[in-house]
């Protein structure tokens, strides 16, 4: 059967780009995938390069409990300083090899065969081919056309009392959205009312803007009782590639993720979860330093596109534009967009279409190349005479 999964995969945003990178004899100016540029805080390098050197810290990860244990606390009190969010260390906090880990295994614990998942269209892909992989059926919902935000009140009743987990993102991947304490209220009362679990991925909690508050669906009342949160140290701290992250919320649905987690994996590398300690105890300070470099291209980036003419705002967080494809392109739809801007600039971006039927027509463009790369973008876009003119 799961052979049959994974024969089936629906093409997605990923396999698209994979596709379109595959055909390309020529460097390639990919702003289709959010993997920050630049390297990690030198400190954060220097922290590790000492951890590496430490002969203890090579066995596996979950049979070196102290280390283990402090990562908890470490994250525990980044909560209650970062949030208010008062967290026990040891039933509430597990951490993740990336939070794509975190949502396949959640739920890989959550689900049987042929149950269903409410999921926002546009969202970010990974989220139905997981589901697809574990059995589950996602039950789409549309977001609201200007500023999509998932629509809670278009979810029927019978498709409420049938769902077993509900996927939400904040800031939103691929629109960039932020889901407000009100927002996240009504979905912890829509889970108590129809007991199902609530995944908040909350990846890019670091990255805002203009004072623009993400909150965790935890600081709320109620929110432990349904939901568990999904936080990530790849974008706030630049280390996508070491794969640290954490779930945090309720008890219970860790204890099955911690199940899920011990039989098939042995834990974080050791060097890393003490280098993700040292992070979390100055997240502020690590995190403050990606926001002012994507302040600043975003800055930049957003004006001189508008000046092309094209229907975008700048994000109120993540490093995510989310946007129309341009007026005179509209009938080409986004997919072909994308495949003409590779083939005659060199500029790769992602379709919306690839994030759900719900993305239909925009594009996403993650702003993690310097700045004096996204000004060559500009300047292929203004010789190709990309713009929104009819």
């Amino acid at each position: 059967m799961a052979r049959t999964y994974i024969q089936t995969l629906p093409e997605d945003a990923f396999s698209f780009i994979e596709e379109q990178l595959q055909r390309q004899t020529r460097p390639v100016i990919n702003l289709a995938i959010g993997n920050p540029d630049g390297s990690p805080n030198p400190e954060l390098m220097e922290k590790l390069k000492e951890y590496i050197s430490n002969s203890s810290y090579h066995g596996y990860g979950d049979f070196t409990p102290d280390v283990g244990k402090k990562l908890k606390k470490a994250a525990a009190a980044y909560y209650a300083r970062r949030f208010k969010v008062s967290l026990c260390d040891e039933t509430e906090v597990l951490d993740v090899l990336g939070t794509k880990e975190g949502i396949y295994y959640l739920l890989s614990a959550l689900l049987d065969e042929g149950d269903s998942v409410l999921v926002p269209s546009p969202s970010y892909s990974v989220y139905t081919n997981c589901l697809h992989l574990v059995g589950g059926v996602p039950i789409y919902f549309p977001c609201e056309k200007e500023t999509f935000i998932p629509d809670l009140s278009q979810i029927s009743q019978e498709d409420l009392q049938k769902a077993k987990v509900m996927v939400l993102c904040s800031p939103g991947n691929p629109t960039a959205t932020v889901l407000s304490k009100e927002f996240l209220a009504e979905a912890i009362a829509l889970a108590k009312e129809f007991n199902f679990v609530i995944i908040h991925d909350l990846a890019y909690a670091e990255i805002s803007y203009d004072g623009a508050e993400v909150p965790s669906i935890l600081s709320l009342p109620g929110g432990r009782d349904v939901a568990v949160e999904l936080y990530s140290l790849s974008k706030s701290c630049n280390v996508a590639g070491w794969r640290i992250g954490f779930a945090v919320g309720n008890k219970h649905v860790l204890q099955g993720l911690r199940t899920m987690k011990f039989n098939v994996d042995f834990g974080m590398f050791l060097p890393f979860q003490c280098v993700a300690i040292d992070a979390l105890e100055q997240m502020e300070y690590y995190a403050s330093e990606q926001m002012k470099r994507y302040q600043e291209r975003m800055d930049y980036f957003v004006p001189e596109l508008q000046k092309l003419g094209w229907e975008v705002k700048k994000s109120p967080a993540s490093f995510f534009l989310w946007t129309k494809i341009p007026r005179e392109y509209e009938e080409m739809g986004d997919r072909n967009f994308v495949s003409y801007l590779l083939d005659q600039a060199g500029i790769l971006l992602s379709p919306g279409s690839g994030f759900g039927a719900g993305g239909t027509g925009y594009v996403r463009i993650a702003l993690v190349k310097d700045i004096e790369v996204l000004q060559e973008v500009i300047a292929r876009l203004q010789r190709l005479k990309v713009s929104a003119a009819t």
